[in-house]
């Protein structure tokens, strides 16, 4: 079967956000069974397992990208010369499948009955969370995206041969639009080494990890800083937040100058060993956003996990498995009864690891997408 795999970001590419877990490490398995050809404007190498398609103009996103019918965050990666040059891709190579990676690309699924459109969220929840988070003169831009993401993800969900998601609650959404949606939980790999609780008598350590430079962190970060940790300092004094992640924000940093027991890293060799040596990995979510790979990632190294409601669902965990809080009181709560009976944490971070081992398989994510491909290429 022939493949044309159209994304924003390219799999060959060094990723500091999810692509790093998702897509790069998904073209290599579909590449395994099926004839795969893969564009996206980051191209530039071939590859030895897929053949990969080098985009022939430079993509520099300019100013007027903010304005017009598509949402500015669809032309931070995906110009309108990368959808001209896929048509004639496809004139050229006729694919069976044409599969869009990520809503950035589903331009390219008018007219065309043979596409799969892989959602790694619903971008309108996020983005209308986006809005309630917002104030001043950034409300109106956050009111504006919501409404041309709403009119474009709704109108390319409803245009997808079929639909893939990540999580349950993104599928419930992406089916009200495509009865033909289907779950595809990304895989993980799963190491030797699990967390063992630290040292007695340390300072907790509490780890807040991802993109540092994305809004959806900033704001997470900014809600531990601000209101989750006066509260557990009130009861450790010594406990200290460190928030991991890659290019962070000025605000970001501005949190550790304005107190010494938030320490901002920046990127670190792996992100592994912050959370394997933190008493809890404390990954709250203020606007949403599919599957966190970060609360995986953490739940499948066996650590204590705290979370919100929605990132916990996403991945189909209970209190068994992690605690969760809606506020930053609930959170704050959840830390210190994380931090007072350490042998529960273990025991929860042992479910979630082996709940992680048995959810989310390579090989269930690779046969999710040849199902998708069979579904769209026999219509």
């Amino acid at each position: 079967m022939r493949v044309l795999l159209i994304s924003p970001f390219s799999p060959a590419a060094q990723h500091d956000h999810a692509a790093a877990d998702t897509i790069a490490k998904l073209v290599p398995r579909l590449a395994e069974k099926t004839d795969l050809f893969v564009y996206s404007p980051q191209n530039t190498e071939e590859s030895g397992t897929y053949t990969s398609l080098i985009p022939t103009a430079p993509f520099r996103p300019g100013p007027l990208a903010r304005f017009g019918a598509r949402p500015a965050w669809l032309r931070q990666a995906w110009p309108h010369a990368a959808t001209r040059e896929v048509r004639g891709l496809i004139e050229r190579l006729k694919p069976d499948v044409v599969h869009a990676e990520y809503l950035q690309s589903a331009e390219i699924l008018a007219s065309r009955d043979n596409t799969v459109l892989t959602l790694h969220d619903i971008t309108e929840s996020v983005m209308a969370e986006s809005y309630r988070a917002s104030s001043g003169p950034e409300r109106a831009y956050r009111l504006a995206e919501l409404v041309r993401t709403r009119r474009f993800e709704r109108d390319a969900m409803r245009r997808a041969g079929a639909l893939m998601t990540l999580s349950e609650a993104d599928h419930a959404v992406a089916s009200r639009y495509n009865p033909r949606t289907l779950l595809a939980r990304p895989g993980v790999d799963i190491g030797p080494v699990s967390w063992t609780a630290p040292p007695a008598g340390q300072p907790p350590r509490l780890v807040f990890a991802g993109a540092m430079w994305r809004r959806a962190n900033i704001l997470a970060a900014r809600l531990l800083a601000d209101e989750v940790m006066p509260l557990v300092w009130e009861r450790y004094p010594t406990a200290e937040l460190r928030i991991v992640g890659a290019r962070p924000a000025g605000e970001i940093t501005a949190l550790a100058e304005r107190d010494a027991r938030v320490v901002v890293t920046g990127a670190v060799p792996d992100l592994r060993d912050e959370m394997l040596a933190a008493h809890a990995v404390v990954v709250p979510s203020v606007v949403g956003g599919g599957v966190l790979m970060k609360v995986v990632h953490a739940m499948a190294l066996g650590c204590p996990v705290i979370t919100s409601p929605g990132p916990a669902d996403s991945v189909g965990a209970d209190a068994s498995m992690l605690c969760s809080g809606r506020t930053g009181r609930e959170l704050a709560e959840a830390i210190d009864a994380t931090l007072r009976h350490p042998a529960e944490a273990a025991a929860r971070g042992a479910q979630a690891r082996a709940h992680i081992e048995r959810t989310f398989r390579w090989d269930d994510t690779v046969h999710a997408y040849l199902d998708a491909y069979a579904m769209v290429s026999q219509r």
